[in-house]
């Protein structure tokens, strides 16, 4: 697998070889990522960023979860894009670039990149992670199953992958698969997916995917499976922490970990996340860590909007929904967004 360095996107005559990973800063996102690790928000919550649950064991071990029966999220989206791949791909131009957001594993968008390639259309699909292991194997899937969709990889943030495309003239597609952006609290979700419809032109489209069920068992028990990969996951994040930040803060006896489910009055959502409660008071001068028995370290946490809320996000980013398509087993849905 071939790796390239690029500071600006390709245009016709300049695309990288076929199966590349560009580094648009990879080299260097790990170490400034890890200061965004244990932030103190506005509203006094520590949370332990998802950044750590992204290396190669991570992605492993979250790409098993995503086959457990009980996770509907990923099995549901596959299902409305099989249904609707060909729908979606008529609005797809031919030579767009299609920038896919974290795009984690691969059989949520396989779909509507084999209806492409069916079509014989050619577009250019890059995806975006942090991992440089995970995007080589994902390339190697992805080279050897298509000819008119050409495949390369982005090894960086999605910061670097925003400054990256901005230098791109050519019709754009961005991919947000697995309720990856507006997963957030309002005002910072907004802001965040603002970042990517600033980076969108007039006839640019983004295909957003999110889960807007309220079913509170259902949600439950899509994070639960038979033998513990979703604690094993989550734990995992934590000991990575140590690996990053270079020091051995956590350790898995001063923690306990929880489950929590609730529903959020205002604006309306059901909430699930992972949280770490001290066990006993934990320090760390050099980091300086400061936790006291019973404070908390939110980790994994996940917002269910009801569609309604979603486009009140849509509209604060400066987008709005063209067209939509709902799973045919559960209100997972796919958004068509345009500038507004």
């Amino acid at each position: 697998m071939t790796t390239v360095d690029s500071k600006g996107p390709p245009n016709g005559k300049e695309l990288p070889e076929f199966g590349t990973i560009i580094d648009i800063g990879g080299t260097r996102c790990m170490p400034a990522i890890t200061e965004e690790l244990l932030l103190h928000e506005p509203a006094g919550r520590r949370i332990l960023s998802v950044v750590t649950l992204s290396d190669y064991p991570g992605l492993q071990l979250w790409s098993k979860l995503t086959h457990s029966p009980t996770y509907y999220q990923t099995i549901d989206e596959i299902l409305l894009l099989e249904k609707y791949a060909s729908e979606i791909a008529d609005f797809i131009v031919p030579g767009s670039i299609m920038v896919d957001i974290g795009s984690g594993g691969l059989r949520k968008v396989m779909p509507l990149l084999d209806e492409l390639e069916a079509r014989g259309i050619t577009v250019y699909y890059f995806a975006l992670d942090l991992c440089k292991e995970w995007l080589g194997d994902s390339l190697k899937a992805l080279t050897s199953r298509y000819i008119h969709v050409r495949c390369f990889a982005l090894w960086g943030s999605f910061t670097d992958g925003l400054e990256w495309i901005k230098h791109f003239t050519g019709p754009k597609v961005f991919l947000s698969l697995g309720s990856t952006l507006c997963n957030n609290i309002i005002p910072v979700a907004s802001k965040g997916l603002r970042l990517w419809a600033d980076a969108m032109a007039p006839g640019d489209i983004m295909l957003l995917g999110y889960d807007s069920n309220l079913n509170e068992q259902k949600v439950r028990d899509s994070y639960i499976t038979s033998n513990g990969e979703f604690d094993e996951f989550i734990r995992h994040g934590m000991e990575h922490s140590n690996a990053l930040l270079q020091r051995q803060w956590y350790k898995p006896d001063d923690w306990e970990l929880l489950r929590e489910a609730e529903f959020q009055a205002e604006p309306p959502a059901l909430v699930h996340r992972f949280v770490f409660r001290a066990e006993r008071d934990v320090q760390d001068e050099t980091l300086g860590l400061d936790f006291k028995r019973g404070e908390r370290i939110i980790c994994y946490e996940s917002f269910k909007y009801p569609t309604n809320v979603l486009k009140l996000q849509f509209d604060l980013a400066g987008l709005r929904a063209k067209a939509s398509w709902k799973s045919p087993a559960s209100d997972i849905h796919d958004f068509l967004l345009v500038k507004a």
